[in-house]
């Protein structure tokens, strides 16, 4: 009787001890590649990867958060995605744009807004050519300027709001997350 308690027992405790396992805690790596941040986060056989940087205007609480990804959709479709976050209280009837090197100006709808802020995606792969070509156009702009200016306009001042961001460090860090991915 002494025995069969032992192996219950002992079956219990080591199958508590495999499931621990399990659940352990996801490893995290984090690179600064100058105003950039690479984070990889990898659990189990996942390992998902970003590139992003958070510009926060002096003296407020006022955010924008840029970040670059990409992954394999349900369809097995290598996807490529830029998503910026803007805060809440923004006109949607005005797009997000986007200056870099005081150049060209690239419009960009908005795609929704959530707690988080309001979001515009910009992805490549998804299987529409027109999105493919602004992403590139984007893209390449990121890789090889200097300076990106955000602009949005308020919803109950309707002034401009217009942050900067140095590019420097993005082409580092997407570089070493392309390689691994």
């Amino acid at each position: 009787m002494n025995k069969i308690i032992f192996v219950i027992l002992f079956l219990l405790l080591g199958s508590k001890l495999l499931i621990a396992d399990d659940k352990s805690p996801p490893k995290v790596t984090t690179q600064q590649y100058d105003n950039w941040t690479y984070q990889c986060v990898e659990s189990g056989k996942d390992k998902n990867c970003e590139v992003s940087q958070t510009i926060r205007i002096q003296n407020t609480n006022i955010n924008f958060s840029v970040t670059y990804t990409k992954f394999i959709d349900d369809k097995k479709n290598k996807i490529q995605l830029i998503t910026i976050i803007s805060p809440l209280g923004i006109d949607l009837n005005k797009q997000l744009s986007l200056r870099f090197d005081n150049e060209e100006e690239v419009n960009l709808p908005w795609s929704s807004c959530e707690q988080i802020g309001c979001l515009v995606f910009l992805s490549k792969g998804s299987g529409n050519p027109e999105m493919d070509n602004t992403y590139d156009k984007v893209y390449k702009k990121f890789i090889s300027g200097n300076l990106l200016e955000i602009g949005v306009l308020g919803y109950a001042t309707k002034q401009p709001l217009i942050i900067q961001s140095n590019l420097t460090g993005f082409k580092k860090a997407t570089d070493k997350l392309n390689s691994e991915n």
